[in-house]
């Protein structure tokens, strides 16, 4: 049997990868930070030439100098993927011998743990699991699973998505840590001051004046070298194979720079870092400290070995190497932040991971759907001033289809990439999780996020603080969906619409005084701009008069739980407002005259037209015909009430002090409501994570029926919180038409 040789066997390039030893700026200015790993398919980018990689935080493809890198084995990747933290990363890769000695930690060895960077304290505890996260390519790094033994404070019972992967008696003696937080249970010697040591003994007699000679500071993120001439452990007199077994070096604090407050010693002596570099013939990175006393013996004003470093009192310069600093305890030292953006990653946030699902899933209504989305953990995540985004998706997908037109248009030749993952994303990691399992995590977000960010050109979507509208326009830019309804100003061309933003004239129809209802607020808004919708939308969006997100041009508004559209839509049979016959015309001057009866909007029948007009007051008026349907225009009157168009309030956007939350309704019954906050709970302190959390408000249902006579005389402060949230802080109203939804 002979096989085909017309086409060589297929080979698999390598997979390669790299860690960013500096910063550099990325096509289309933005910033990559140094300690970000990024892997390649391919031969080894040649040197001093740009290559291209992608990033294993953010899964982009940059193009970066070839400088700005280093290369890593495939372990060494695992190992780091896992610490989130860039710096960390880094100062853990420059030291080569602690990285491989940690990363050969298995299951059943005892280890110290360090619980929070703060502190540094390290606790007892033996290593349970080893090992990555799952299956996916990005959840490939090696986290380290240990069992608490003096201090039960963890957070995991030993699984992950259902699978067991280490057993532990109880939750609060298990935890997740990466290898940065994981030592050998040999502790580690105390600090040594170099004066201590032979071969960088201080000299005895300083130098004259004129050979003092000052040394420039270090570049840090050099790039010149192999990696192993920029770790800062070890030293020269002693090579990592030399090292006893069980030894474990002190990873340097990775933000220690010039003026930190540090101590060394134990009893602890307390200075200032002046100087940090590497003096000449010394293998190790060294830190010149100003202490706060001198000291008897062993201290200098500055010198070592001859060479001026820095100026300070006798007896207060003391050399130690830096690794054996450590932040002065006596002032709190903050843990040190993260970079929120590359954080969000499936690895740090493997605990609070949502599934995908791919089907189509309809959103769940009435006391079953309630109680899916209800309680701690549920709704969706916040993480990174994304609660502008997670509460505008809850309110427009939880308790209603009327939007999944955005989850189902397929593709057609004239979308981009871009479309189709967006769809995709936003379809079967956020919508569809959120109505089968009623959570989605906050990384499925910040992907939506990378997504509208790259797609849209729109800088900072990832990060910095946004609005609902400027979501909703660039969401539907990119997903290229028609306006969701038009609306035309006399006889001009029909303008598309996402939302409509409510402004105010004057006091039109009485708006400006007491408490104002949604209906008021739309009708005075769009009688003072002369505007009209030209069909009845199946949903909409309206936003609330305010300037920004502090001031309210109202104090309280009521939203109104039916919007009638009879009056405002343009070529529609309407009822006079009198007689409430067929209406032929209408008076926008007559707006808001209380003379006049009931309502707001003043359309006439003939008869009444005269009438109205007929009063000296209003003979100057303009009133214009109403356009009528053809068919209607010589049928006789109807015999009965005019059909009104109708939408229903099913969720509500609310914010105060740069917070939004979401108020949405789950089914027909007037107490069905729920209150939702992405960032309602936190577990840590400044990397910690959020908990969002839905909870049942029905007692807004009370103050939702009341008129606005009623909610006048009552003090604001006196209502409950959830009621006060919704009528003191709305800032979008969203309306759907069930039946509409059904074919638009």
């Amino acid at each position: 049997m002979t096989g085909d040789r017309s086409h060589p066997p297929i080979t698999m390039r390598p997979r390669r990868f790299f860690i960013l030893v500096q910063d550099f700026s990325g096509e289309g200015g933005g910033q990559v930070p140094r300690g970000s790993l990024l892997s390649q398919a391919g031969e080894p980018p040649a040197l001093d030439c740009p290559f291209w990689a992608k990033l294993l935080d953010t899964e982009a493809m940059v193009q970066l100098p070839a400088r700005a890198a280093r290369e890593l084995s495939k372990e060494q990747a695992g190992m780091l993927q896992a610490v989130t933290n860039g710096d960390e990363r880094l100062g853990l890769f420059r030291q080569e011998g602690l990285l491989r000695r940690r990363g050969a930690l298995r299951p059943g060895d005892r280890v110290r743990v360090q619980i929070t960077s703060a502190s540094g304290e390290k606790v007892r505890g033996v290593l349970r699991y080893r090992g990555p996260m799952g299956d996916s390519k990005e959840q490939a790094g090696v986290i380290f699973g240990v069992e608490l033994v003096d201090q039960p404070v963890g957070s995991w019972d030993g699984k992950f998505s259902g699978q067991s992967l280490c057993h532990f008696p109880s939750p609060e003696h298990g935890i997740l840590l990466p290898i940065t937080k994981v030592h050998k249970e040999k502790a580690d010697e105390g600090p040594k001051a170099l004066s201590d040591d032979p071969s960088l003994r201080l000299l005895d007699d300083p130098p004259s004046p004129s050979s003092i000679r000052y040394p420039p500071r270090p570049e840090w993120g050099s790039p010149h070298g192999s990696p192993s001439s920029l770790l800062m452990g070890g030293t020269e007199e002693q090579g990592e194979g030399e090292k006893e077994e069980g030894e474990e070096e002190e990873l340097a604090f990775p933000l220690l720079e010039i003026n930190s407050m540090v101590e060394v010693h134990d009893p602890p002596i307390y200075g200032v870092i002046r100087w940090i570099g590497a003096p000449p013939d010394v293998g190790e990175t060294i830190a010149g400290l100003e202490l706060e006393e001198p000291l008897p013996s062993g201290c200098t004003d500055g010198i070592y070995r001859g060479m001026r470093y820095f100026q300070c009192p006798p007896g207060k310069a003391l050399f130690v190497k830096l690794r054996h600093c450590r932040p002065d305890a006596r002032f709190g030292a903050p843990q040190p932040p993260e970079n929120p953006v590359l954080r969000c990653n499936s690895l740090a946030f493997r605990v609070y991971a949502s599934e995908r699902v791919p089907e189509d899933t309809p959103p769940g209504l009435g006391e079953e759907g309630g109680q899916r989305l209800m309680g701690w953990k549920k709704g969706i995540q916040g993480h990174c001033n994304s609660c502008y985004l997670d509460a505008t998706l809850f309110c427009m997908f939880a308790f209603s289809s009327v939007l999944d037109s955005l989850l189902l248009r397929p593709a057609d030749k004239n979308d981009g990439a871009s479309y189709e993952e967006t769809r995709d994303l936003l379809r079967t990691e956020i919508v569809n999780p959120l109505r089968k399992h009623g959570y989605v995590c906050a990384t499925k977000v910040m992907s939506l996020r990378r997504v509208l960010e790259a797609a849209g050109h729109s800088p900072g979507f990832t990060s910095e603080e946004k609005d609902p509208e400027e979501f909703l326009t660039l969401l539907f830019r990119v997903l290229k969906m028609e306006p969701l309804f038009k609306i035309r100003s006399a006889d001009k061309d029909p303008q598309g619409c996402i939302f409509y933003q409510i402004f105010m004239e004057g006091g039109a129809g009485g708006a400006g005084r007491g408490v104002p209802t949604v209906q008021q607020l739309l009708e005075g808004s769009l009688v003072a701009g002369d505007l009209k919708f030209t069909e009845a939308p199946s949903c909409l969006i309206l936003q609330m008069p305010r300037n920004g997100k502090d001031y309210k041009a109202f104090a309280t508004i009521l939203p109104s739980l039916e919007l009638d559209l009879t009056d405002l839509l343009e070529d529609t049979p309407r009822e006079c407002c009198i007689c409430q016959d067929l209406a032929r015309s209408e008076c926008p001057e007559c707006y808001g005259d209380p003379s006049i009866g009931a309502g707001s909007t003043r359309q006439y029948c003939t008869v009444c037209w005269q009438q109205v007009h007929r009063h000296r007051a209003r003979r100057s008026h303009h009133p214009r015909a109403l356009r009528l349907p053809p068919e209607l225009e010589h049928l006789p009157p109807p015999p009965g009430p005019l059909p009104r168009q109708t939408m229903q309030l099913y969720a509500a956007l609310c914010i105060q002090t740069s917070h939004y939350v979401a108020f949405a309704r789950h089914g027909p019954h007037r107490g069905q409501w729920l209150f939702f906050d992405s960032m309602a709970d936190r577990q840590g302190g400044q990397n910690g994570f959020n908990i969002p959390r839905v909870t049942p408000c029905p007692e807004v249902a009370d103050y939702l029926e009341m008129s606005p006579e009623e909610l006048q005389v009552l003090d604001p402060k006196s209502l409950p919180p959830c009621a006060r949230r919704l009528l003191c802080d709305a800032y979008m109203c969203l309306y759907h038409s069930p039946t509409l939804g059904l074919y638009k």
